[in-house]
């Protein structure tokens, strides 16, 4: 052996028989089970949740907007006929009313009804609470301003026809 290489191991320090167990022994690991990862929510539902809010957010003031049009349009023409006001409606002015309440009543209330119970079926909390409060801001002042029953009068009068 070379000179080297014995005064390397002449200094180490001596190991003892009854301490090498511990000391040389890497310590135990406990059985290793794979790390379980949530899935991240489906795409396809979260894209369905953007769509229907986007139309309820979007097509609720613009079928509003489309409303107020059509009743101003209503009123412009009666004004300029110098008609009564008590004669009933042309048959194309009340048609026109009756599809823009139509778009109205399916924007602002059908969307955000069919959006809660959708998350409710599927067990998303915070889509049907969201929906759930879309529904209450449309319908509270939607029914302040014209009564249910005034509403299926008015849908009743537009499907029956003049």
């Amino acid at each position: 052996m070379s000179p080297k290489k014995r005064k390397r191991h002449q200094h180490e320090p001596p190991t003892h028989s009854h301490d090498t167990s511990t000391a040389t022994e890497p310590a135990r690991r406990p059985n290793r089970e794979p790390v379980l990862v949530p899935d991240p929510p489906d795409r396809r539902i979260t894209a369905l949740w953007l769509v229907l809010a986007l139309l309820w957010a979007l097509g609720t003031p613009l079928a509003l907007a489309h409303l107020l049009f059509t009743f101003m349009d209503v009123q412009q023409t009666l004004a300029s006929t110098h008609a009564d006001p008590s004669t009933p409606l042309p048959g194309d002015h009340l048609s026109a009313l009756g599809t823009a309440l139509i778009w109205v009543l399916v924007l602002a209330l059908a969307i955000p009804l069919l959006a809660t119970i959708l998350a409710a079926l599927l067990r998303r909390k915070i889509a049907f609470f969201g929906f759930a409060a879309a529904l209450a801001a449309t319908a509270l002042p939607l029914f302040l301003l014209m009564p249910p029953a005034e509403l299926w009068q008015a849908l009743t009068a537009h499907f029956s026809g003049p």
